[in-house]
């Protein structure tokens, strides 16, 4: 068998569907209550998930656009791992 070479005498793109993207994050921070984390891989979080290093209780917080704050009180100094999805 042998692979033959071809001339390419038109080449044409189309969109047949609106790409939708979506991406998730992973990653670490220390925090006091009040602060905030900036994401700016993301344009708006539709999800975030916080969670204390030392035994993985939950951290509380809220999402505007693509800012988590920290509502976890009490709260100070706090090593943290964290998850994050939204758009890009």
């Amino acid at each position: 068998m042998t692979d033959v070479s071809e001339t390419v005498t038109s080449s044409k793109q189309t969109i047949v569907t609106a790409a939708v993207e979506k991406k998730y994050i992973t990653f670490e921070a220390t925090v006091s209550q009040t602060n905030t984390i900036t994401l700016g891989d993301l344009t708006s979080i539709l999800y975030a998930k916080l969670c204390k290093k030392a035994d993985g209780a939950d951290v509380s917080c809220t999402v505007g656009t693509n800012v988590i704050t920290i509502t976890e009180s009490p709260c100070s100094s706090v090593e943290i791992v964290g998850f994050a999805y939204g758009t890009i």
